[in-house]
């Protein structure tokens, strides 16, 4: 549940998610993949090295979009002027975010925040499914509202719901696209398939565990379903060779990891750089799973559109 002190921290959460929210609706590539040598991806995976040696992740755009030296500046003494000037930095033009978190009491933000879901008819079924995280973890429920104001497919979030379902009661958790299972602790069975599986077995059952992983997976589906990511992926697949198949798996899950690990450390540096948020590792757990599973998407779409082209 969200608190005074909570407020500005939730604000500046909403300001970078919005901001990764509506990148996903934009055709601008946000990241690329580089050749040092004049060739490509395709060529590399078929080259027969075990690893990227003339290819480099660059997701400078990226960073450049969260304008993580602005916000650091944001964290300025008295901390009551860090609200009003997080909301001065929003962009916002539907107003959702604004009206959300209009005034400082947590009871009517939490209010507001609830509107958005039980007003329209089309996120009946995802509030129904999903109610005790809209009520219990403002971070969750902050999410949803993000990416779900910025990206208004009416399938989007029956497509979210069945994946955090899935993430809860599947067999094996979510199913990433790059075929990594997120589940909750201990949920997972017997002896993991691969190494990404660890994680169901080694990871402690806490709160800032369960809303890295729901947030993860909700981005998960959304850039999945925004990039046709998985038809693209299994066409990638299809069109090599079955000596070149598991070179291009494990590359396309390893570009995608660094992108991960230098959003999410990037945005929970800066967020436990300010005094206030040290207080509370769930806000910046919030942020950075969003903004690193955005990275992670973001780049896999770039790297099927370099497959594409050298297939």
């Amino acid at each position: 549940m969200i608190t005074n002190n909570d407020t500005p921290k939730y604000a500046l959460v909403a300001l970078m998610q919005n901001v990764l929210a509506g990148a996903f609706s934009s055709p601008a590539p946000l990241a690329s993949i580089k050749s040092t040598d004049g060739s490509n991806l395709s060529q590399e995976i078929r080259s027969g090295v075990a690893i990227p040696r003339h290819l480099i992740l660059d997701c400078t755009p990226m960073l450049d979009l969260l304008s993580l030296t602005q916000i650091g500046k944001l964290a300025v003494p008295p901390s009551e002027e860090l609200f009003p000037a997080i909301l001065k930095f929003l962009k916002d033009p539907a107003g959702e975010v604004t009206r959300i978190f209009s005034g400082n009491d947590p009871a009517d933000i939490s209010g507001r925040l609830l509107q958005f879901f039980n007003g329209r008819n089309e996120l009946k079924d995802l509030s129904g499914m999903l109610g005790s995280f809209l009520e219990g973890q403002f971070g969750i429920a902050l999410s949803l509202v993000t990416t779900l104001k910025n990206l208004a497919d009416p399938s989007l979030p029956r497509l979210v719901t069945d994946s955090v379902m899935q993430y809860f009661f599947g067999p094996n958790g979510f199913s990433t696209v790059d075929e990594i299972s997120i589940a909750p602790p201990m949920n997972l069975s017997g002896i993991p398939k691969n190494l990404g599986d660890l994680k169901g077995f080694l990871s402690e059952k806490n709160a800032e565990r369960y809303v890295r992983d729901v947030i993860s997976v909700v981005v998960e589906a959304t850039g999945d379903f925004q990039y046709k990511l998985r038809d693209r992926y299994g066409r990638m697949i299809a069109q090599l060779s079955a000596a070149h198949q598991e070179t291009a798996k494990r590359w396309f899950k390893g570009f995608a990891a660094m992108a991960e690990a230098g959003l999410s450390s990037a945005v929970e540096e800066t967020l436990l750089g300010i005094g206030t948020f040290q207080g509370n590792k769930l806000v910046a757990a919030s942020a950075g799973a969003y903004a690193g599973t955005t990275a992670r998407k973001m780049t896999q779409h770039v790297f099927l559109s370099e497959m594409a082209v050298g297939l």
